[in-house]
């Protein structure tokens, strides 16, 4: 007997249903894999997406100056440094170099600055914060970095190493608690500085909250806080895109000259525009989240497998049955489809439902993170949606096939025997 493509289904279904805890089973190892793979592809693109975003307040025109282990580059030299190696040969005498109108009039501003983490202190009160120790410029550069209330520090100050400090909208209410803290004292390293500012309040970027900062001038850090005399970085605003090329050429001439450097290839420092630095975020990104979409994918294979374990199980569990239809006369084909269509469907209802909770958790994900503050974006890939319904579509397939193969080779006679 012949027996056709929607009987085929019907005959799968009602087979499935015979066995729900087993299909119940294999359903739920697709559904986790399906489910895995778009909620680890949604938080790596959702991750990429806040950090381009967060990277793209400082402008589109930044360019910055860090410094590099010579003859390295740039993720080694990351490494080294985080081990504990130190690059002074970048100082603040470059950076007024680099200001230079008439060499560079194509740059608008420039800052050198230097972040650290120490105590802050008013009265019985202390807080860690973290110290942005700039010149008077940095505001020109961080365009986000609004006064609320009081000042910035200015150039003088910041020459004449003031002991004064712009502080946090955080660290205001903390410390002063509805007072106005303008010319009062905080200490910073049992040292004190007279408030002269607080910032407005911006939230967390870069997963920093910005606003426990404080902000010092750079040369009070340097001769107070720090005891250092080099900078670890510095950036500047072009006046527009165009001469991206151009600054970074002639940037790293002048500073090839200044630190006496006759090989490009044992630079000290890495010149990098904004739009590179979105490129190393995205690569990095990228990286990441294939690496832990393969991770996922695992799951999926392990959810094929468990399909053709139960199937297994099935065909042994129903050999009477498949002998008897065999003695009415079903065929080796007619066999084969049907189990066949039952591991399918097994995959695709595992698919459809592992779809609707990677979506769903995709969003649980979103609303937890956004309730800390950060801007995360709920993104989920179409492309990993399809791929992941139709590569468990695939292992219904695969692993389907061999259990169904073999229940099509069962003798009808044996079979009707079989206990």
């Amino acid at each position: 007997m012949s027996i056709l493509p929607i009987k085929t289904l019907k005959l799968a279904i009602v087979g499935l249903k015979a066995n729900m805890t087993r299909t119940a089973l294999s359903v739920l190892g697709i559904v986790i894999g399906v489910a895995a793979v778009i909620v680890i592809v949604s938080v790596g693109q959702g991750l990429k997406v806040l950090i381009v975003d967060q990277i793209s307040v400082f402008g589109d025109n930044m360019m910055s100056v860090a410094v590099k282990v010579p003859g390295s580059d740039l993720g080694s030299s990351m490494q080294s440094m985080v081990e504990g190696t130190v690059i002074t040969t970048l100082k603040y005498d470059d950076v007024e170099a680099v200001r230079d109108k008439e060499r560079f009039p194509y740059i608008k501003s420039v800052s050198g600055y230097k972040a650290g983490m120490d105590w802050a202190t008013y009265q019985e009160k202390e807080k860690q914060v973290m110290i942005i120790a700039s010149d008077a410029y940095y505001p020109d550069i961080d365009g986000q970095l609004k006064v609320a209330q009081g000042r910035y520090f200015t150039n003088d100050e910041e020459r004449g190493m003031a002991r004064v400090v712009v502080i946090g909208s955080k660290i205001a209410k903390d410390f002063f608690q509805g007072q106005d803290p303008i010319g009062k004292q905080i200490k910073i390293k049992q040292i004190n500085f007279k408030v002269i500012g607080v910032m407005q309040e911006r939230g967390l970027v870069m997963t920093i909250d910005w606003d426990t900062m404080v902000y010092i001038p750079l040369k009070t850090s340097q001769k107070l806080i720090t005891g250092e005399d080099h900078l670890v970085e510095f950036a500047m605003i072009m006046e527009d895109d165009q001469h991206f090329a151009q600054a970074e050429a002639e940037i790293a001439q002048l500073l090839r000259q200044r630190h006496n450097i006759d090989d490009p290839a044992k630079d000290d420092f890495e010149i990098m525009s904004m739009d590179q630095i979105i490129e190393i975020v995205n690569t990095v990104t990228s990286v990441i989240s294939l690496l832990l979409g393969l991770l996922a994918a695992i799951s999926l294979i392990v959810g094929g497998v468990g399909i053709m374990n139960i199937m297994l199980v099935i065909v042994a569990e129903r050999t009477r049955e498949i002998g008897l239809r065999k003695s009415l006369g079903a065929k080796r084909k007619d066999i084969l489809n049907q189990f066949v269509t039952e591991a399918i469907l097994i995959s695709v209802i595992g698919g459809v439902v592992g779809i609707i909770f990677g979506i769903v958790f995709s969003l649980v994900i979103t609303v937890a993170v956004r309730a800390y503050g950060f801007d995360w974006p709920f993104v989920v890939s179409i492309e990993a949606v399809i791929v992941s319904f139709l590569v468990a579509g695939f292992f219904g397939i695969v692993f389907g096939w061999y259990p169904a193969k073999k229940a099509a080779k069962l003798n009808p006679i044996e079979a009707m025997r079989y206990e």
